[in-house]
């Protein structure tokens, strides 16, 4: 079944809809949407739907916030504590 098949969320919007909108917010964020339509589409829904939106830009700060503490390496006490819990498993 096509996306485009699913029925919309909004009565007064024919687009992809809320659940369709959900599942596209990690590929939509990491630039792995590949079909210009695809992210016209979730934008346009975004530009309507308050709850999408108000989701994406919660998921948008929450992954650039990932992203800056990634490179970060855990403190090596905390790797002690790790490493003994491990082996006393």
């Amino acid at each position: 079944m096509s996306r485009r098949d699913d029925p919309p969320t909004h009565a007064d919007h024919d687009d992809i809809g809320c659940f369709q909108a959900i599942e596209m917010f990690y590929a939509y964020f990491d630039g792995e949407l590949d079909d210009p339509r695809d992210v016209e589409d979730f934008e346009k829904h975004l530009a309507h739907c308050r709850s999408c939106f108000t989701r994406a830009e919660m998921e948008k700060l929450l992954t650039e916030r990932l992203k800056e503490v990634a490179g970060h390496r855990a403190p090596k006490r905390l790797h002690e504590r790790l490493n003994k819990l491990m082996d006393d498993f």
